[in-house]
């Protein structure tokens, strides 16, 4: 549209174009306009329709290859003793492929002759215990001289005491005697005097019963008298007897004390005796031999110049593993969703692979594994360890090819677990919720079919 303009010195009218004809000049073709509009839209619906695609969660962890049994894992010789490293096997160096039983080096320790000295103190203990066994021997044969010794004397005392106890029941038997004498003459007498007060009787006869009777008081406390005797002497006997109980079992337990005593002493000895052929012992295992077949990792000391404590570390020998396995830790907000036996998808440092997460079958290069263990818990960060095994039915890890496959190759695994939409898994990581279980899909079979009412 062109606009008039009076020209005020000409008095002409000029025509000029306006901005609006210019914009419209610099305006895109209609065909890249509706390209543009289609390819936004496109994007769009791409966008949102990936929302849809399957994606397969995992859990990923890093570790190590390690041997599964842990006997072949690892190994730290130490030395047995104090001593000096005598000897190294020749050509012993980091990397050697040792067997089984083989020389690895000598330790020898700082008193040259202390096997000698050993051995004479051995000698020595082993007399000690044979002369205890012999003193204990001539204790017991004592005991059994005190015991029989102790049997005759407390039987001759007995014999004693049996011999006054007859006494004395042979004397309170003669009481009863001498009681009715003395009864029959007081009676006599009693009777004779009443006659001679009566004259009746002579003064003669009187005294003369009086004098019986008289007799018979006298034969009477006598028997009295000897039986008193006769008691303290059944009762002199009886501590006779316990006193010489007393002395022989005093030297009975003398002798037992002096038999313990010695067999203390001999029991001491079989101790001592015992901690020098300990001893004696690890002198004879300061030869170092190989544990297992393996390679030398680290040899950590010299010949003739290092001196070690018992426990020092000599060596470092890393044995042939039978079964490999990889060692991998796993966060704790998946661990309770891991399982035994459950698929893992494993890439190895230094083999070419190609990871393609959440698709795993278009992964290039990784291997597939199942679990074996899962441990009770962490290693102090959170992490959980699980060790992961080589599936037999998938395909086999490059194990035959020591090169990659060594102990302690680092690893990436992922524990294969539940199938969602990207969608879905985008939202997850966005609210750090943990993985799925269970796919839509298996939610749906397992769900049981609603009752139809009657």
């Amino acid at each position: 549209m062109i606009s008039d303009r009076v020209n005020s010195k000409f008095g002409s009218v000029v025509k000029t174009p306006s901005r609006k004809s210019t914009i419209h000049l610099v305006q895109s073709p209609r065909f890249a306009t509706r390209l543009a509009r289609l390819l936004l839209i496109g994007l769009a619906a791409a966008v949102f329709a990936m929302a849809f695609l399957p994606w397969q969660q995992t859990s990923r962890g890093t570790g190590q290859i390690v041997a599964f049994a842990p006997q072949e894992r690892q190994q730290t010789v130490k030395s047995p003793t104090k001593g000096i490293v005598a000897k190294i096997a020749d050509g012993l160096v980091d990397g050697s492929v040792v067997k089984k039983g083989e020389f690895l080096l000598e330790v020898q320790p700082f008193a040259a002759n202390m096997a000698t000295q050993l051995n004479a103190q051995l000698q020595e203990l082993k007399t000690k215990v044979d002369t205890a066994n012999v003193k204990a021997e001539a204790y017991e044969q004592n005991i059994g001289g005190f015991t029989e010794a102790r049997d005759f004397a407390v039987s001759a005392a007995k014999e004693l005491i049996l011999g006054a106890e007859a006494k004395l029941k042979s004397k309170q038997k003669q009481v009863v005697a001498y009681r009715a004498k003395e009864l029959q003459a007081r009676l006599n007498y009693e009777r004779q005097e009443g006659l001679f007060q009566q004259g009746l009787k002579p003064a003669k006869e009187i005294e003369k019963l009086k004098k019986e009777w008289d007799v018979a008081i006298a034969d009477l406390d006598s028997i009295a008298e000897d039986i008193a005797a006769l008691k303290n002497d059944v009762q002199a006997k009886q501590d006779l007897l316990e006193e010489k109980r007393r002395v022989a079992q005093t030297k009975i337990d003398y002798a037992r004390a002096l038999r313990q005593d010695a067999l203390g002493g001999a029991a001491t000895s079989r101790k001592e005796i015992g901690d020098v052929k300990m001893k004696l012992e690890e002198m004879s295992r300061l030869t170092i031999t190989a544990p297992r077949d393996g390679t030398v990792f680290r040899l950590n000391v010299n010949e003739r110049g290092d001196a070690v404590k018992q426990g020092d570390p000599l060596l470092v020998i890393v044995p042939e593993a039978t079964q490999k396995a990889v060692e991998l830790f796993v966060n704790g907000n998946d661990i309770g969703f891991v399982k035994l036996d459950q698929e893992v998808r494993l890439q190895f440092e230094g083999w070419p692979a190609v990871q393609v997460a959440g698709w795993p079958s278009l992964a290039v290069g990784t291997f597939t594994g199942k679990v074996a263990t899962i441990d009770a818990t962490d290693n102090g960060k959170g992490e959980f360890r699980i060790l992961v095994t080589p599936d037999e039915d998938e395909d086999p890890w490059p194990i035959e090819s020591k090169r990659f496959l060594r102990q302690g190759v680092r690893t990436n695994g992922w524990v294969v677990l539940g199938t969602v939409s990207l969608g879905y898994e985008v939202w997850r990581q966005m609210n750090g919720f943990p993985v799925m279980t269970e796919t839509a899909e298996s939610k749906k079979k397992s769900a049981k079919p609603p009752k139809i009412p009657k």
